[in-house]
């Protein structure tokens, strides 16, 4: 017996105890508990950068363009169609004639025209080194166009926010759900200004950028450094086309944006939006107003080139008076 003994005292033990292992398991968790938020607060101030950066290269092909064309770009282009249809043919036949009014049907509305819609960005092209796809475009023809399809899906540099993640080409419905292009997104909007109704006066914003608007500095005249000019406007809160406006097409609340509600805004919103009553990031925003996937504060490129950081909890008033290029307002804040 005795040599069996000296065997098993013998033995070297290579595994670990369960115990062992569980320690050694809570202390890996401890310890990405502790690494982790620093590695996503790191990763999230690299995006916060990179989006600074984006809306800070439209600021100098901004001014460039103001150079070379002593304006700025039309917030978008519009053409005012000639109709070839008489206002007669809507009007119903004559109530006389019983048989014929009550067969009458109302005309289905027609979306407004917004074509040819090309945008702010599609004009800054050739300043942010894509003169060959600015060329490629038939400007003469609408955004939604065959002939610019392929165009209007690639994806463009400075166009997206590193943290928006909806980004990326999607599909513009009508009113009726139905598709009508498909488009690549953009994470940045012109500010068509304090108020006003985009949808159906697109041409009447007190802000920098508005249908067909031909603004220049010296029309800024509350000053270049206290007047806004482009804001964040994510994808994963509303879906639009980098290019412009497509006439029918639609601007919708993305499913899953992080607010109250879910709106159907007409076309011009595709580029455009305003400070209405609701502050920035409000819970209960709409396609019109500005909305950023950084949380507590949207980043705003200032008529002056600056890029600047405005806190979600800003000032309703303070925020007006930035919107607007000539509304006469001494703004006094810290953003």
């Amino acid at each position: 017996m005795e040599p069996t003994t000296n065997r098993k005292k013998l033995q070297i033990r290579l595994g670990f105890t369960l115990i062992e292992v569980l320690v050694v398991i809570a202390i890996l968790g401890t310890l990405v508990a502790l690494i982790l938020p620093a590695v996503q607060a790191a990763r999230e101030a690299a995006r916060r950068a990179q989006c600074r950066n984006n809306l800070k290269q439209w600021g100098l092909a901004l001014h460039q363009y103001h150079e070379n064309h002593a304006t700025y770009p039309p917030g978008y282009v519009f053409a005012v169609p000639v109709s070839k249809t008489s206002a007669l043919s809507l009007v119903p036949p004559n109530k006389l004639n019983r048989f014929l009014f009550d067969s009458w049907v109302p005309p289905a509305p027609v979306p407004p025209p917004q074509d040819p819609g090309w945008n702010w960005i599609t004009m800054l092209l050739p300043q942010i080194d894509q003169t060959p796809l600015y060329r490629q475009i038939d400007l003469n023809r609408s955004v939604g166009a065959p002939v610019n399809a392929d165009k209007i899906v690639r994806a463009l540099p400075h166009v997206t926010c590193p943290s928006d993640t909806d980004a990326g080409v999607f599909t513009v419905l009508r009113k009726d759900g139905t598709a009508l292009a498909d488009a690549s997104t953009t994470s940045y909007v012109a500010v068509f200004g304090k108020y006003g109704l985009i949808n159906t006066n697109p041409d009447d914003g007190d802000g920098t950028f508005q249908r067909n608007s031909r603004v220049r500095a010296q029309d800024i005249r509350d000053g270049l450094s206290q007047t806004i000019s482009v804001g964040e406007r994510a994808a994963l809160f509303t879906k639009a086309p980098w290019a412009g406006v497509m006439t029918g097409g639609t601007v919708r609340t993305t499913p899953g944006a992080p607010v109250y509600t879910s709106t159907i805004e007409e076309s011009p919103c595709m580029t455009l939006a305003r400070i209405g009553s609701r502050s920035l990031n409000d819970r209960f925003s709409e396609p019109y107003d500005f909305f950023s996937a950084h949380s507590g504060q949207v980043f705003f490129l200032f008529a002056d080139g600056s890029v600047r950081a405005i806190s979600s909890g800003i000032n309703l008033e303070i925020l007006h008076s930035l919107a607007t290029r000539s509304g006469g307002e001494v703004v006094k804040a810290d953003f």
